[in-house]
């Protein structure tokens, strides 16, 4: 597989924890991340409510005028606006992840420059999908003797499609590869680790579906928790995965250590 890496060196110090010692793992690992991150993953998530709200209103307001057509149209418009904001969450989250050091508006801009364009045709392609789902669901209910199989469906749909979105925008922060790639390897992903798949997907499916169940009451929850909670936990789940496909770890040691020497070299040249 032909990719590359498209990191560059959330907080100054915080490959310390890595370095010096075995990551944490579980909860403990979790509420590190928190105690170090939690600042950045929340500017990062509030950037990411703002560009998903124009495509949630717009999906609402289609299911509400039972219009198809302009619910995947504003299902897929709301995708393109989203995904680079989405995106460059999902880069907070990893880098914090991989205890990568770095001022998060600096890695933010960074990652928004090196992922927007490659996240517009995932982005209306899971907004079209999005927009989809939601209209079914809006529809569903006002036709008659609806068999439990179809609504069973709907929740294995969308319980499937966010893991799918995932892994797909994961790889779009992490490697350069072809968006077939990119599909293909989500789709290796999920049944390949299929028991991380099931573990975030629930995560995700639980979250939001409380959050949709009770909205417009859950407008203040979402402004707080946003989407840095059900993401941090999924990508928690499923970096192992992401590192054993991509080498991410062993790219991030050799990429400082030939940082170190470079300095070292200069300091040496200095020196003399």
């Amino acid at each position: 597989m032909a990719m590359e890496d498209k990191n560059t060196p959330v907080q100054p110090d915080a490959v310390e924890a890595a370095e010096t010692r075995g990551r944490k793992v579980g909860a403990a690992r979790f509420f590190e991340l928190l105690g170090r991150d939690l600042w950045p993953f929340y500017k990062a998530s509030i950037l990411c409510v703002l560009g998903f709200a124009p495509g949630y209103a717009a999906v609402l307001f289609s299911t509400m005028a039972a219009s198809l057509p302009l619910c995947l149209l504003s299902g897929a418009v709301g995708g393109l606006i989203a995904a680079p904001v989405f995106c460059g969450m999902l880069d907070t989250i990893l880098r914090a992840l991989r205890d990568e050091p770095g001022y998060w508006w600096h890695t933010y801009r960074m990652a928004w420059k090196q992922n927007w364009r490659e996240s517009l045709l995932p982005g209306a392609g899971a907004g079209f999908c999005l927009g989809l789902w939601a209209f079914l669901l809006y529809a569903l209910p006002d036709l008659e003797n609806v068999p439990i199989s179809v609504w069973i469906c709907m929740v294995l749909g969308i319980f499937f499609l966010l893991v799918f979105c995932l892994y797909l925008f994961a790889q779009v922060v992490l490697v350069s590869v072809s968006q077939a790639e990119r599909l293909k390897n989500a789709a290796l992903f999920m049944i390949g680790f299929l028991p991380r798949t099931l573990a975030a997907g629930a995560v995700l499916c639980i979250y939001w579906g409380v959050m949709l169940a009770w909205m417009p009451y859950t407008i203040p929850v979402v402004l707080i928790l946003g989407f840095w909670l059900p993401c941090t936990l999924a990508l928690q789940i499923i970096y192992p995965a992401l590192d054993k496909a991509f080498h991410l770890e062993k790219t991030i040691t050799a990429r400082r250590e030939d940082e170190i020497n470079d300095l070292m070299e200069q300091h040496g040249h200095t020196s003399v």
